[in-house]
């Protein structure tokens, strides 16, 4: 084992040493959305509505900023992703540079004979897409990426 695999065990090692023995659930109840910065809204909305089969819920003034608006879309279980135009920001409208703080993707379980049609649906559309241990992932007109986790 090199120096480097060493230290990488070394720091593993001390993660698992904070998971409770016993198992311990976290104090709040889940996610209630995840929030977006969205550069074109109706492009969005039509991804998520035509080829993700998830529907536009509600579209609101941003309670923050009135020139922007809140655009929220149903990822299941009660839960959603929440998109934010700011088309009056100028640096707002750039995608975000990969690195530290940003997501890397959100995972959606999602049922195998569900996955199988939007798999197909987005084949029929052109939509690039990955395919990686059984999940599948694509990135939405933001760059965001969704994780598609099939499960039967």
């Amino acid at each position: 084992m090199t120096r480097s695999n060493n230290k990488t065990e070394a720091m593993r090692e001390r993660l698992r040493s904070l998971i409770p023995a016993g198992g311990k659930d976290g104090p709040t109840q889940g996610v209630n959305h995840i929030a977006v910065f969205a550069k074109d809204l109706e492009t969005t909305a039509k991804f998520y509505y035509e080829i993700m089969d998830m529907p536009v819920i509600r579209i609101s003034a941003n309670r923050d900023v009135e020139e922007s608006t809140h655009m929220n879309v149903a990822i299941g279980n009660g839960m959603s992703l929440a998109f934010f135009d700011f088309p009056h920001v100028p640096r707002l409208q750039r995608k975000a540079p990969e690195g530290v703080g940003n997501v890397m993707h959100i995972a959606l379980p999602i049922a195998k004979n569900i996955f199988e049609g939007l798999k197909g649906r987005m084949d029929r559309n052109k939509v690039k897409y990955q395919e990686v241990g059984g999940s599948l992932y694509v990135s939405d007109p933001n760059n965001l990426t969704i994780e598609l986790m099939p499960y039967e």
